[in-house]
């Protein structure tokens, strides 16, 4: 066994600087090096016919340095969950509150810019963006041709974004 240590104390410590710099370090992982290579030598792990006892002590060496890095910086990574652990069965569609609040805002400002529109273009602009209705009952609605109703509409929705322009180039939010 002496014989063994004082043949490959030099080879182990040569892998063994490419891992660890400090001496402690280096102490520590030869004993942990001895101790796996005795082990896989008593299970009959080394064969003759496939190199030098050398190059399989080297490459047993090496392997069980980088599995010991591996297991050193798992410790230190945080332990990620799997995807579909702890996750909700639908997406939550609700506004957040900077949407909630951002909405509001927004909402305040095209019905100041609302407020200004003539009370036909209001009435236009709310049947068919607000209610929702299609042309065809926006004109029945108003009492007007498909024709004037796209028309008027066009001309209300032009003067709505003119009014917002103006709010929103002069800085001009008196709510």
């Amino acid at each position: 066994m002496e014989a063994f240590l004082e043949r490959y104390r030099s080879l182990l410590f040569h892998c063994i600087g490419q891992f660890a710099r400090d001496a402690a370090q280096r102490d520590d992982l030869y004993q942990d090096l001895l101790m796996h290579t005795l082990e896989r030598l008593d299970r009959g792990a080394f064969n003759p016919e496939r190199g030098s006892l050398g190059t399989w002590l080297y490459r047993v060496a090496w392997c069980r340095c980088v599995d010991l890095r591996r297991r050193e910086s798992a410790r230190r990574r945080p332990q990620l969950t799997m995807v579909g652990d702890d996750m909700p069965e639908k997406v939550d569609e609700s506004p957040s509150p900077s949407e909630l609040a951002g909405g509001r805002e927004l909402s305040a400002v095209v019905r100041h810019a609302m407020s200004d529109l003539l009370p036909e273009e209001r009435t236009l602009l709310n049947l068919r963006f607000v209610d929702g209705l299609a042309l065809g009952e926006v004109g029945r609605a108003c009492g007007i041709s498909l024709e004037q109703t796209k028309y008027r509409l066009r001309r209300a929705t032009v003067a709505l974004r003119r009014r917002l322009l103006l709010v929103h180039t002069a800085g001009e939010v008196s709510l």
